[in-house]
């Protein structure tokens, strides 16, 4: 008997560990494509650029899962990161670009090596006390607020065809109801398959509709593969790169810090301060790595307490196996060329749970918050600043320095550093201080 419960356990884990590696891909396809795009990458490029993030994000989940935070996070492609090689990839010439993409491999090695050495510091516990439930809950609806615009355009088919097209709307509302229903209503193993068959279902959906390309411009020369190092060429120094990459990296401790935050809450068990060091070490390292292997950098996905969630998946084996199964496949050309043929609609509704969960969790961290005057005017004002960034065209930042600008360009960040100004500067409430506003 013990042997079948083994073997059931086991059975179970290699399917929960597929539906995590599903769940990683949803977060990795896009980053060759759009950044490849933007540095005018040939097919071949954008497929071996491919492999190597499926490689980096897998090795730098295990990195975390072994010698970082050693939580069930999801490490990915950073939001601010893809901004950074998007903008500055779009700004220069195509002659430059080449030596600019080894700047930046240049520019991720350092800021990983700054940032492992500040893991090493005893001031991350500082560091987290200033993620207070407020700082948390206006970061959260920040974050959702800042991607709701690419979900909406991307499932309603706005993206593909430049306006709303009933199939695809049609396609991702199925796979969002599937996802949904199986999660509620299902039980045992089938429920943390909500999201896994709502992908297959989507992507059959866009075949059988014949809304997919099947085309290919690009046939590997092998079945199997090494990720390249430095695969952009030698890494090059340049003063601004380094420093826009340091600043980048500190910056987003904050999305080191909230995203092992929120898992914890979503684990329903307390994080201790030094898995908050060890996170900002793993980080670090990551950053080295995604640097070395000519990738964007990567950081703890905050939306993986959603896919907890939404799955009830809240074991470390699962996610060791999908993180294995998605570092593997980046040995594979063919993989990587077929990964491309996923619809990018079909993976932002899989995806489109989980971030509404993550909205749950800064209205939740809201609540919870006396509606004091203070309180109130703190949010309020962080939400009304960051949403505004949000919606300021990029021309308008194009006098502000390079360095400066993939912040203050950033509404999620810019929202996040008032909050910080008002909660601990600003508007700081003394220890013991009990308020008396209305």
């Amino acid at each position: 008997m013990n042997d079948l419960t083994r073997k059931e356990n086991g059975f179970l884990s290699g399917v929960q560990g597929i539906q995590w590696a599903v769940f990683m891909l949803t977060n990795i396809i896009a980053v060759p494509v759009v950044v490849g795009a933007a540095f005018h990458m040939s097919p071949a490029d954008i497929s071996t650029f491919m492999q190597r993030m499926l490689f980096v994000s897998g090795a730098a989940t295990l990195i975390q899962l072994f010698i970082g935070h050693r939580l069930p996070v999801v490490e990915g492609a950073a939001g601010m990161w893809w901004a950074i090689f998007i903008l500055l990839g779009t700004m220069s010439a195509p002659s430059e670009q080449g030596l600019l993409l080894q700047q930046l491999e240049m520019g991720l090695i350092i800021a990983g090596i700054f940032l492992a050495i500040l893991g090493f510091l005893p001031i991350i516990e500082k560091v987290r006390n200033l993620f207070t439930p407020i700082v948390t809950g206006v970061y959260l609806i920040l974050l959702v607020a800042q991607l709701s615009g690419s979900f909406f355009k991307s499932m309603l088919g706005i993206t593909a065809t430049g306006q709303l097209n009933g199939k695809i709307a049609l396609i991702c509302f199925t796979e969002i109801v599937i996802i949904l229903l199986i999660s509620l209503k299902a039980n045992g193993i089938w429920k943390s398959m909500g999201p896994f068959i709502g992908i297959v279902a989507g992507w059959s959906l866009f075949h059988f509709f014949g809304l997919i390309h099947l085309g290919k411009t690009y046939e590997p020369t092998s079945w199997f593969m090494v990720p390249q190092l430095l695969d952009w060429g030698t890494p090059k120094f340049d003063v601004g790169i380094v420093l826009t990459s340091i600043i980048t990296s500190v910056v987003l401790i904050s999305n080191v810090i909230a995203g092992i935050l929120v898992v914890g809450i979503a684990l329903e068990k307390e994080v201790k301060p030094k898995q908050y060091q060890k996170g900002i070490l793993g980080n670090g390292i990551t950053l080295f790595v995604s640097g070395l292997f000519s990738v964007v950098g990567v950081v703890p996905l905050s939306v993986s307490a959603g896919f907890i969630t939404t799955t009830g998946i809240k074991k470390i084996r699962p996610l060791v196996i999908g993180a294995v199964l998605i570092m593997a496949a980046g040995f594979f050309p063919y993989i990587a060329e077929f990964l491309s043929t996923l619809p990018l609609e079909v993976a932002y509704a899989s995806l489109f749970i989980p971030f509404s969960q993550m909205m749950g969790f800064g209205i939740r961290d809201l609540m919870g918050q006396k509606p004091s005057s203070r309180n109130l005017l703190v949010i309020g004002l962080s939400l009304m600043v960051g949403i505004g960034m949000m919606f300021m065209p990029t021309e308008a930042f194009e006098s502000v320095a390079p360095w400066l600008r993939n912040i203050v360009a950033n509404g999620l960040l810019v929202g996040l550093i008032f909050c910080l100004l008002l909660e601990h500067v600003l508007f700081r409430e003394k220890k013991g201080a009990i308020s008396t506003n209305n």
